[in-house]
């Protein structure tokens, strides 16, 4: 089995080693993120209003940390080599779990928590890796295959974090957590190698500044577009953060099994987006990654108004699950065109461009949609994150000029 995984193609074993190790970062980090409210509460926080607080603090600051030092990471991996920035955010991910079962105080957790988003980011390393090691043929298929192991730990973590809390505590799940990522970071240790056209485009990306680099990919105005629709897309599902929760409560008959309902109904929907992903990657490979991302775009606008509609569990629970359908190909190909978009040597950097753009949109989404639910309705905000979806479709179709189809297009590598 060793032997005839080492005769594949250098591309396909970093996308299998590469695609075991996010299943299992996503799953340690989900099932720890989970418990943060109950965790709270044991180091003391009692009032549910602070608890409340600490928690959306918790998530916002932690996103606002990962959005800063995101593109940071992203040069100095297209200067180093982006298996390294992969080890670095396995080994940060790894490291700060572990410190978290020794918090005293939620002021000691949210610390943690910053510092957490500053030095980790492994599914933007581990995309710049996969999106250099890729042909161009099946650049959407293997950003769609991480993507689809993005949701995979995604459903599966709060679930395997929320049973071992049960068995063990909560701070056993900190301990679990950790220890996941260190069997993740063993496949990318010795599995993992870079392309051999690594070393010349690390050699080209320090021609020029960090902050000229930056200015560079700015002047396209198809990156740019990129860089909204992925922080729009991202702000779209953090509105939901908060109002999705009290929207099933509402909705629950017996409130007894208020917890279990809500992580099946919000599991279907991660489940179908992470078998999209795969099944839309080989498609956007075929048909262009544009039209496809628009497609989904469309798709998920609409199924927010029978959501928005929606006056049980179930009628809710199945318009989530054909939205997964439609959520599951957007990241891969938000990914794929802004990859196409650069030279190879500045790849990290506008994959950090973007991620950065995305994490600023989950800071800021749950603080607008928790707003906009007070001062009007829960299915209000289920409307105008339809409307948001609506809008990045329109964006996208501007991406149909002659100048920004040939943006889109892979640029040849400048010579050393």
């Amino acid at each position: 089995m060793v032997s005839r995984f080492q005769r594949w193609p250098l591309w396909q074993r970093n996308l299998v080693a590469i695609s075991f190790a996010q299943v299992f970062t996503i799953l340690a980090f989900q099932a720890s993120i989970i418990l943060i409210p109950y965790y709270v509460q044991e180091l003391g926080m009692t009032d549910m209003a602070q608890v409340g607080a600490w928690t959306g603090m918790y998530q916002s600051l932690g996103a606002i940390g990962f959005a800063v030092f995101t593109p940071i990471w992203g040069v100095l991996g297209d200067r180093h080599g982006r298996k390294v920035m992969l080890v670095r955010a396995m080994i940060g991910t790894m490291t700060m779990l572990f410190l978290m079962s020794f918090a005293r105080t939620p002021t000691q957790l949210l610390v943690l928590r910053v510092i957490q988003g500053c030095v980790t980011g492994t599914p933007a390393a581990a995309a710049a890796l996969l999106a250099t090691s890729s042909p161009k043929n099946r650049l959407a298929y293997s950003l769609g295959l991480q993507q689809t192991a993005l949701f995979i730990g995604s459903s599966l973590g709060p679930m395997a974090g929320g049973f071992i809390a049960d068995l063990f505590g909560y701070r056993s799940t900190f301990y679990f957590s950790s220890a996941i990522v260190v069997l993740a970071l063993i496949p990318v240790l010795f599995l993992v190698r870079e392309p051999e056209e690594t070393a010349a485009n690390v050699v080209a990306s320090r021609q020029h500044s960090a902050l000229g680099g930056f200015r560079q990919l700015l002047r396209s105005p198809a990156l740019v577009v990129l860089i909204g629709t992925a922080l729009a897309v991202n702000l779209t599902f953090g509105l939901l953060g908060p109002v999705m929760p009290l929207f099933i409560q509402q909705l629950v008959v017996n409130q007894d099994r208020l917890a279990s309902t809500a992580g099946t109904v919000t599991g279907l929907s991660a489940i179908t987006a992470a078998v999209s992903a795969l099944v839309v990657g080989r498609l956007s490979d075929r048909i262009g990654n544009r039209k496809v991302l628009i497609g989904c775009s469309i798709g998920a606008a609409i199924l927010y108004v029978p959501q928005a509609l929606a006056r049980s569990v179930i009628a809710l629970g199945s318009a989530l699950s054909v939205q997964g359908l439609f959520r599951g190909g957007i990241a891969p190909n938000i990914n794929a065109m802004v990859v196409r978009s650069v030279p190879k040597e500045q790849t990290g950097s506008a994959l950090g461009l973007s991620t950065s753009a995305g994490s600023v949109g989950f800071a800021v989404g749950p603080l607008i949609g928790a707003a906009l639910m007070a001062a009007t309705s829960a299915p209000t905000v289920f409307l105008a994150a339809g409307g948001v979806f609506a809008a990045v479709a329109i964006a996208l179709s501007f991406i149909s000029s002659r100048e920004a189809r040939a943006a889109l297009q892979p640029k040849p590598t400048p010579e050393a």
